[in-house]
């Protein structure tokens, strides 16, 4: 599989697995990273990496723009799920140039959970957080497109 990661990535994660043939570079409508596997077919589910201080950005000033993303993305029958890179508890110190505290940010994410059916997943870091995409797109190769070549 080859994994899409979306060309205004600053800092792109790293992937290592055998299965990961390719880390292409392109722009992505929604989101940061996709994959596409090797009958090329290009997974309806996208991530969107979020440190900390660019969620509350994002969850604050950025909103208006990102629930445009929200909404394109379910125009476009794509799933979008926020990868976030830090723990729970770490979102909920809050960060120190935000007005807005972490209770607050955390609470948003829950009602764009419910209200857009926005998943989001806390990793305690890069390394993690690039491991939990690769494992999420082979089990989903494993589970939709093996399936539709038996």
């Amino acid at each position: 599989m080859k994994i899409i990661a979306d060309s205004r990535e600053k800092k792109i994660l790293e992937f290592n697995h055998s299965y990961i043939s390719e880390i292409i570079r392109r722009k992505c409508e929604v989101g940061d990273y996709s994959c596409q596997y090797e009958n090329g077919e290009i997974s309806p589910i996208y991530f969107e990496r979020k440190s900390i201080p660019d969620l509350f950005s994002t969850l604050s000033s950025g909103y208006k723009r990102f629930k445009k993303e929200i909404l394109r993305a379910k125009e476009k029958k794509i799933i979008l799920v926020i990868i976030i890179e830090g723990t729970l508890s770490k979102v909920l110190q809050g960060i120190d140039e935000s007005q807005r505290s972490g209770e607050e940010i955390c609470q948003q994410l829950f009602t764009l959970l419910i209200r857009y059916h926005l998943p989001f997943v806390y990793c305690k870091d890069r390394q993690e957080m690039s491991k939990w995409i690769t494992e999420f797109y082979l089990a989903y190769g494993r589970e939709f497109i093996d399936k539709q070549n038996r």
